[in-house]
């Protein structure tokens, strides 16, 4: 039986980017639904990748709160990385809740307005959170190494250009990971177990 999930935003205080953090596996834990924070160790078994550049930017359109995953999935799919900038986008400002989640677990941060700076495992995070709909910041922002995309399927339906967009916007040798969509694209495709996905159809693909 899945656990419930609830989020209250207070006012967290910057304590500046530690990293000598330790994570609170068990509060983390209880960030996921049911068996989802131990699917995620079958990313151990997939081969490691590499990022077109030493400083990679991951763009999440829709993010919530999910703040975990793809810190996770930075974590054990990009080993060699040593710092990573993430670009989050939601229509809602979820910033406030993304720190009281971090702070939660146990990482402190630094930052101002839309942006925070914080360790995540030893390698530096730099996240800018941008407020609004996903396709016009997609087509204004720079091209990115990841793309990282969940649950947003409904919403990506009602722009038919979209995955296309996405594609063109990921950098040669960048990857693509969602949870449903995108296998007409060409991308190398590596073989991303589908318990990763809820719909059955996890897609981590290096574009070619």
């Amino acid at each position: 039986m899945g656990n419930f999930i609830f989020y209250q935003n207070r006012k967290v205080k910057a304590k500046g980017a530690n990293p000598k953090n330790i994570i609170d596996e068990k509060r983390l834990k209880n960030y996921f639904l049911g068996d989802d924070y131990d699917q995620l160790s079958l990313l151990d078994h997939l081969p490691k990748l590499h990022s077109p550049s030493s400083i990679p930017l991951l763009f999440y359109p829709g993010c919530g709160v999910d703040i975990f995953t793809p810190l996770i999935y930075l974590s054990k799919l990009f080993p060699k990385i040593s710092q990573a900038k993430l670009l989050f986008n939601d229509l809602d400002n979820t910033l406030g809740l993304i720190k009281t989640c971090l702070d939660e677990v146990g990482i402190t941060f630094s930052g101002q307005k839309n942006q925070l700076q914080f360790y995540w495992q030893g390698f530096l995070i730099e996240l800018i959170f941008v407020r609004g709909d996903m396709l016009p910041i997609l087509n204004n922002s720079p091209p990115f190494d990841i793309y990282f995309e969940r649950a947003l399927r409904i919403y990506r339906e009602k722009y038919p250009d979209y995955e296309q967009a996405v594609f063109t916007k990921i950098k040669p040798g960048g990857i693509l990971i969602s949870d449903s969509g995108y296998a007409h694209l060409p991308l190398h495709l590596l073989p991303a177990p589908a318990s990763l996905s809820s719909y059955g159809q996890m897609i981590i693909g290096v574009k070619q």
